[in-house]
């Protein structure tokens, strides 16, 4: 997974940008995984996942993260109620033709590249 750690001079913290395919993980680690007791936990969880293949489930705010032994895969939750009726007025009468999602974005990696890329990252927050 290609990554950039980098510092956001809008919002003063540091981020982690990656390519559009990997943007929930990104998003979700620059949002969530901040403190050192978070890290840990994610860590331990994908070590779990590699080495006991067992599964664990993290919720935080709209991101719904599964690690199991295939890897780990991100979901972010979008909620679109609020654009729907401009939505579909841009197609007119047609009322059926579009129907907003909340489905969001979802995101999936290896354990090895999460476990490089929490590293790295608790690297640079130190």
């Amino acid at each position: 997974m290609d990554y950039e750690i980098a510092f956001d001079q809008d919002e003063n913290v540091y981020r982690i940008h990656t390519g559009y395919e990997f943007a929930a993980i990104g998003e979700w680690v620059s949002e969530y995984v901040r403190d050192k007791e978070s890290i840990q936990r994610v860590l331990v969880a994908a070590r779990l996942a590699e080495t006991e293949k067992e599964t664990t489930e993290f919720k935080h705010g709209p991101f719904d993260v599964i690690f199991s032994e295939e890897g780990v895969s991100v979901s972010r939750q979008i909620d679109l109620a609020s654009a729907e009726e401009e939505i579909k007025a841009m197609f007119d009468t047609q009322d059926s033709f579009y129907q907003t999602s909340t489905d969001g974005i979802q995101a999936e990696c290896g354990l090895d590249d999460l476990i490089n890329m929490i590293e790295n990252w608790h690297d640079v927050l130190q």
